[in-house]
């Protein structure tokens, strides 16, 4: 529990007090990394696309830990030079010329890169698309696991 804590306070910059550190804290160090604790990361970072730092041993919370916050996603604010009232808060070019992937059966998108799902639309289900704004448009949703 203490890891998983960890994690989503680091990833999504949210602040936890000093009592909550201490305790969270008390518990990794009382409770090891366990093999099943390894395999649930390992099962979780395969549809995820990343793996949670504090079980792989990559990082260690200590008192007053600064987040890294990998898992804000910044938008464009209205009104800024670069976004016009009419465009929306995703991009709109896709990298290296590959396509946008959607899956006309469940109706999300997957980025060609960052989506650890790109490749694995069946044939018969892709719809492709030039931006996320047309993928938006035509009723598609982002993949959630999409980074």
């Amino acid at each position: 529990l203490a890891r998983i804590y960890f994690y989503m306070h680091d990833r999504y910059d949210l602040p936890m007090s000093d009592q909550q550190q201490r305790l969270l804290m008390a518990w990794d160090r009382q409770f090891p990394v366990s093999e099943w604790e390894k395999e649930r990361d390992r099962r979780i970072a395969a549809r995820m696309g990343h793996h949670n730092p504090f079980v792989t041993g990559e990082r260690q919370w200590q008192q007053g830990h600064r987040n890294h916050a990998e898992g804000i996603v910044t938008a464009i604010p209205a009104g800024h030079p670069a976004r016009t009232s009419t465009q929306p808060l995703v991009s709109s070019s896709t990298e290296a010329g590959l396509p946008i992937r959607g899956n006309r059966n469940s109706k999300i998108f997957h980025l060609p890169s960052g989506c650890p799902s790109y490749n694995k639309v069946a044939p018969q289900n892709v719809v492709d698309f030039a931006s996320e704004a047309e993928a938006i448009a035509a009723g598609y949703r982002k993949a959630g696991n999409c980074r």
